[in-house]
């Protein structure tokens, strides 16, 4: 009988290490599980990451090509203000030309007026000499 319970004591201990087997085998089938799901989470979080990327780049290119473009407007609204101030520049001298100008006129008018005023004073006299002689 010994040797019987020898044989029974391994059986024992062989259907011992048999379910201790399964449950490694058990509990490395659910470690692989999560990480099998862990891996489809980490794959869908990379897919949307990696599609906000190449938004997010997308509209930097946008962005660039948009300064680019305001750059070259205010170059040229520089020289457009540079040009305007040259012109104000020079309409502020013909202006202050035609100022000039206006009050040499005025002055030239005045000097005609008082002429014709003398002339007309000289032309009434004549006449009223004339007539004068002639009565």
């Amino acid at each position: 009988m010994e040797g019987n319970m020898k044989g029974d004591e391994f059986k024992i201990i062989l259907e011992d290490i048999n379910e201790k087997f399964d449950t490694i085998i058990e509990g490395h089938q659910l470690l692989n599980q999560k990480l099998d799901q862990q891996i489809q989470e980490n794959k869908a979080e990379h897919k949307e990451l990696r599609d906000d990327i190449l938004l997010i780049k997308g509209d930097v290119f946008g962005l660039k090509k948009d300064v680019s473009t305001l750059k070259s407007d205010v170059s040229t609204l520089k020289s457009d203000v540079s040009t305007l101030k040259k012109d104000v520049s020079t309409l502020k001298s013909d202006v202050s030309t035609l100022k000039k100008d206006v009050s040499s006129l005025k002055g030239d008018v005045s000097e005609l007026r008082k002429d014709l005023n003398d002339h007309r004073e000289n032309t009434e006299l004549h006449v009223g000499r004339k007539k004068n002689k002639a009565s």
